[in-house]
Formats: C-alpha cells, structure tokens, sequence
C-alpha cells in the first residue's frame, strides 16, 4: 500500500505533466496555424522567422498578415 501523502504527490506531479504537455501541444498548434496563415498570403516560414528577428513583434506581423489576407480577399 502507498501512503496517501506520496499518492498524492504522484498524482500531482502527473496532473502537472499532463498540464505542460497540453500546452505544448496547443502553442505548436498555434504556432503551425500562424505558418499557415502567412503561407497564405505569400510568405514562407523564413519571411516569418525574419521579420520576427529583424524587430519586428509578434502583434505587428499578425497585422501585416491580417491585412494582406483582407487586401487579397477584397481583389477577388
């Protein structure tokens, strides 16, 4: 038998895990849609990862993204 106090400390660190885990898997999936949304309006993931290194924030390159997929969704 397993005393509660290390039980729980298990289970605690396996609740813990499960969290991290989680949250990996949603900032890669938020990650990959942010890929998509640029290759969508015409830059690859090096475009990205440079105008990220030249300055350039994370809020302003969704912007410049937003914008293009309304610019091109206004000329079709």
């Amino acid at each position: 038998m397993v005393p509660v106090g290390i039980q729980s400390a298990n289970t605690f660190e396996a609740l813990l895990t499960r969290l991290r885990e989680s949250h990996e898997v949603s900032v890669y999936e938020a990650i990959e849609r942010f890929i998509y949304a640029g290759e969508a309006v015409g830059f690859d993931v090096h475009d990205l990862i440079g105008m990220l290194d030249r300055g350039m924030t994370f809020e302003e390159l969704l912007e410049l993204i937003e914008s293009k997929m309304e610019s091109s969704q206004t000329a079709a």
